[in-house]
């Protein structure tokens, strides 16, 4: 995609708000933060013997009482829930909501490739995306055919013909994936410029370099072609598209030196040790680190987005403990085997 394309994608219509102001919504914000699990939430957390024990940890930080997968679900629909009702910009929510939208986006049409085989929205609905911005089963209309293009969100058709023409080109469904990733890190680029808020804009900077350094162990340890490689890389963060570039079949020590100076030093030795057993793992943990550590300055700024956005932020990395606790549990992990996968958060 070119940056002319790119700057001239639609974005998600935000809902243009009059009242209300971030010093009511921090306020709503810091009464539901003792229900977050901190380090002492965690430690029992990572702790816990079976499904029971999980399920009353839950029902203690105050998850809806259903499966555990519906839990988790609804959770996250009441936490975007209350962040369209109490933010007085609506863009925050907008910029972070879309990206469950791609990811349904990219599901549907490669399961769309599979002509008669391919799976209703009920079978498929637990492995798609909610809360979305737009209904998945609207969507599944537009990527099938059944709805006409032109009645569907101006800022989704681009990335559904976006996606088609990835795979006709390739007739690959990660080429599909490609594509629609930098769309998507594209529009929140282009949103959280938009707000201008720094703290914002640097969570996302952050993700976009995160991802592609992820890509380039990745491609190192699969002997990915160059050009893969170049086409898998998101929009600049912090770190120059061209440097990444450049490190495509850099030595050890330079990848290493690119990161002088930048929040990815802690990330020094994986460019020489990642494909050692288990370091794929560390690595995706690490990433999370360095994620939840800017969330956490987040929590910092009395009256504002960030303190607002960090609570939610925080709320998504629970959610993911939750996850790694119940997928320990189900595989009989140790302890030490769980806390080597553990989120921390403040």
């Amino acid at each position: 995609m070119s940056e002319l394309a790119a700057d001239t994608l639609l974005l998600p219509p935000v809902k243009d708000k009059k009242i209300g102001s971030w010093s009511y919504a921090s306020g709503r914000i810091s009464s539901l933060e003792v229900n977050l699990f901190r380090k002492n939430g965690l430690d029992r957390l990572y702790a816990a013997d079976n499904e029971q024990d999980l399920r009353l940890l839950m029902q203690e930080h105050h998850y809806p009482q259903e499966e555990f997968n519906t839990a988790l679900k609804l959770e996250r629909i009441e936490t975007f829930g209350l962040l369209e009702q109490v933010a007085p910009q609506d863009g925050y929510r907008v910029a972070l909501m879309l990206f469950a939208d791609v990811h349904n986006i990219k599901f549907m049409l490669k399961e769309n490739l599979k002509r008669d085989n391919r799976r209703s929205l009920d079978e498929m609905s637990h492995l798609l995306l909610q809360p979305s911005l737009v209904d998945p089963a609207r969507l599944n209309e537009l990527v099938c055919g059944i709805r006409d293009k032109s009645d569907g969100p101006g800022w989704v058709i681009p990335l559904i013909e976006a996606g088609e023409k990835a795979y006709s080109e390739s007739y690959e469904s990660a080429a599909i994936d490609r594509a629609l990733d930098k769309m998507a890190h594209r529009l929140a680029e282009k949103m959280a410029d938009q707000l201008n808020n720094e703290w914002f804009i640097r969570y996302f900077a952050l993700q976009r370099d995160l991802i592609n350094l992820e890509t380039l162990l990745r491609v190192r340890s699969r002997s990915v072609s160059e050009t893969v490689y170049k086409d898998s890389l998101l929009p600049s963060g912090l770190i120059s598209v061209k440097l990444w570039e450049s490190l495509y079949d850099a030595e050890d020590e330079k990848i290493s030196m690119a990161f002088a100076g930048t929040p990815y030093e802690i990330f020094a030795a994986y460019p020489e040790e990642y494909n050692e057993g288990g370091l794929a793992a560390n690595f995706v943990r690490d990433r999370d680190r360095v994620l939840i550590d800017h969330i956490e300055k987040g929590r910092h700024v009395l009256s504002g987005p960030e303190l607002v956005l960090s609570y939610v932020l925080a709320r998504e990395y629970e959610i993911k403990n939750l996850r790694i606790v119940d997928a320990a549990i189900r595989n009989h992990l140790s302890l030490e085997q769980r806390n080597a996968l553990r989120r921390d958060l403040w």
